[in-house]
């Protein structure tokens, strides 16, 4: 399904580099390359960040963020996203213009992308792992491939597990004592667990346009075998992943349980239709610190007119 105006996006080198360079892949033409030999140009990135930051008009472009073995032998991919826009807030529907090859793993990236944060200090200027997606046992060689297209350009990035260099550790990195939180849907009522894996699914739920939903969940601190680890903090952010129209969420308000708290929020819903709302739950003050250690959970809702 690849065109002329087809651009293949590099993923990073190494988790350490991910606030450096990749725009560069959107400054020039990028050429499909192997993953193993895709890297970042070093000491420009400063520059190449500010000279493609633009109020609109930008494109939105997908990362593959790296790979994580799982206990079953399967192995997830885990996808994030640059809008290099400071403004301007991006939908691009599931379809022929926001597709997953092959096929089996198309559905669950995100269709809504939000623009640059306020802060440009490095860390937290594209959004990391917002998806991943798991590749059975016996299917080490897959190639995936998520593809967007834009105001007729359009940008793809593949990933595989060939590549030791884009290797992260998940659910935990015991050299930074990190872990990722235990989420267990309050409110909704649904599932729990832990990771990137993207299988922690509530609803589907209903609710009236305009009406607020409550989302409440408990986000409490793993039993590991690490006894240096410890929640001193914990950060939850919920954002629209999928949807037709706008999304608000209220303010958010967390109670302290043993080893984690309780967050509670609502969200109202600009317009009739299907939507997935994502919530990444944070060990910790600093989203997405060196990959490590989040969880990504979803909650499935339908709205009424």
């Amino acid at each position: 399904m690849a065109d002329s105006n087809q651009r293949r996006v590099p993923a990073m080198k190494h988790p350490a580099a991910l606030a450096f360079g990749f725009v560069i892949a959107v400054a020039v033409s990028v050429s499909a390359i192997p993953l193993q030999a895709q890297s970042f140009i070093p000491g420009a990135a400063g520059t190449e960040m500010v000279r493609n930051l633009r109020p609109s008009g930008q494109p939105v472009i997908p990362l593959f963020d790296g790979w994580y073995p799982n206990p079953d032998g399967s192995h997830g991919l885990c996808f994030g996203y640059f809008n290099l826009n400071l403004e301007e807030v991006l939908d691009i529907p599931l379809g022929p213009d926001n597709f997953i090859e092959p096929a089996e793993y198309d559905g669950m990236q995100p269709t809504n992308f939000l623009p640059v944060p306020s802060r440009l200090d490095g860390l937290d200027r594209r959004y990391y792992c917002t998806f991943s997606a798991t590749i059975p046992p016996g299917s080490e060689n897959e190639r995936v491939v998520w593809t967007l297209r834009h105001d007729g350009e359009t940008y793809s990035v593949p990933a595989h597990i060939g590549a030791d260099d884009y290797k992260i550790e998940s659910p935990d990195q015991p050299g930074r004592n990190s872990v990722s939180p235990w989420v267990q849907f309050l409110d909704p009522s649904g599932p729990a667990g832990r990771g990137r894996d993207g299988d922690i699914i509530a609803g589907p739920v209903d609710v009236e346009a305009g009406m607020p939903l409550d989302l409440r969940i408990s986000v409490v601190e793993p039993d590991t075998d690490n006894p240096n680890s410890g929640f001193e903090r914990v950060l939850t952010i919920w954002t629209k992943h999928q949807g037709p129209g706008d999304v608000r969420f209220g303010s958010y308000e967390q109670t302290p349980v043993s080893g984690g708290v309780e967050a509670s929020t609502t969200a109202r819903f600009s317009a009739a239709g299907d939507y997935m709302l994502r919530l990444q739950a944070f060990e910790g003050g600093n989203p997405w610190g060196a990959q490590c250690c989040w969880t990504n959970a979803y909650v499935r809702v339908t709205v009424r007119p």
